[in-house]
């Protein structure tokens, strides 16, 4: 009775009732693994990010930076990537506020599947399928999602029941 079927619909119907609950944060947590990897990417290749921002601004683009301006670049998508991390935890904490799965642990339902899937599985295979070419980093990056859910989840877990779920709710102990 047991059988992986059986867990994977339950699962399923565990996160299609926090997606429910959660509404508009369900979105805003699957939009920020897709965006995710590409701010983790400026860090590795600040000068990436430094050209686009000239294109947008109307300046031509520079072929080369100065090393004071790489660092400045580096330093800038570190506190960047920091405020969106930011972001990220306190939305799946609000997310966890609304799933609210009766009895269960904090973190019902686990998001890491689909982080995992999303940008992870599903992001690679279209760089490789869109390049013809597989690179370990860029593959380990496009997992950097998944790596962020698990942290974010693990933080929620450790805040303890009262401040995810707060004290209001009289079933937990």
């Amino acid at each position: 009775m047991n059988s992986f079927r059986d867990r994977l619909g339950a699962y399923g119907a565990e996160l299609q009732v926090g997606v429910v609950r959660g509404g508009w944060l369900s979105l805003a947590i699957a939009g920020g693994w897709v965006i995710f990897p590409f701010a983790l990417q400026t860090v590795v290749h600040p000068s990436d990010v430094m050209r686009l921002q000239s294109a947008l601004q109307g300046l031509p683009r520079p072929s080369s930076f100065t090393s004071q301006q790489l660092a400045v670049g580096f330093i800038e998508a570190v506190v960047a990537l920091a405020v969106f991390v930011l972001i990220q935890l306190v939305a799946t904490v609000m997310f966890y506020r609304r799933a609210q799965v009766m009895g269960a642990a904090i973190a019902t339902p686990v998001l890491w599947p689909l982080a995992a899937i999303l940008p992870g599985i599903l992001g690679n295979a279209a760089w490789y399928v869109a390049t013809g070419y597989f690179d370990l980093g860029g593959c380990l990056i496009g997992f950097g999602s998944l790596v962020l859910t698990v942290l974010c989840e693990t933080v929620c877990e450790g805040l303890g029941r009262d401040f995810v779920l707060g004290q209001a709710q009289g079933w937990h102990p």
